[in-house]
């Protein structure tokens, strides 16, 4: 959020979905990187993992490269709809903050990907979905 759209707020750590590779080589990089930088081993996590299951299948074609000089390591973001997703679902206090950043600057193709989010969510979530229609019913949208 901060890296990529410009969110203010202080944050203790980095949320992580790995999608491939090698995971207990970036395990002890990032336990590594956390001794030598004086950093919480939990400095970076994967609990978004627990959510990762609204993703559709197509997220992959909205993730955004971070341009970072890294060897051997991609990083990418979510696309606006997958992110706000995600924290309208978790909606703890910094999430509503990020949800202020994100959902005025939607074009209308991120409704419209947001909107469908909901209903592939509906599918094996019906609770996660009516959360997120409450959520943006709440916030002027109108969902058929």
């Amino acid at each position: 959020m901060i890296l990529h759209f410009g969110a203010r707020r202080a944050t203790r750590d980095v949320d992580m979905l790995i999608l491939r590779g090698d995971t207990g080589e970036l395990r002890q990089a990032i336990k590594s990187a956390a001794q030598v930088r004086n950093l919480p081993e939990d400095w970076m996590s994967d609990a978004a993992k627990g959510f990762s299951d609204i993703l559709p299948p197509d997220f992959q074609k909205r993730l955004v490269p971070l341009p970072l000089s890294l060897q051997r390591l991609h990083v990418y973001v979510l696309g606006r709809p997958e992110q706000a997703a995600m924290k309208i679902v978790a909606l703890r206090e910094q999430d509503l903050e990020d949800l202020e950043l994100l959902l005025p600057s939607m074009s209308e193709a991120d409704r419209e990907t947001l909107v469908a989010i909901m209903r592939h969510v509906s599918t094996f979530r019906p609770d996660w979905a009516q959360k997120i229609r409450y959520f943006l019913q709440e916030q002027g949208w109108e969902i058929e």
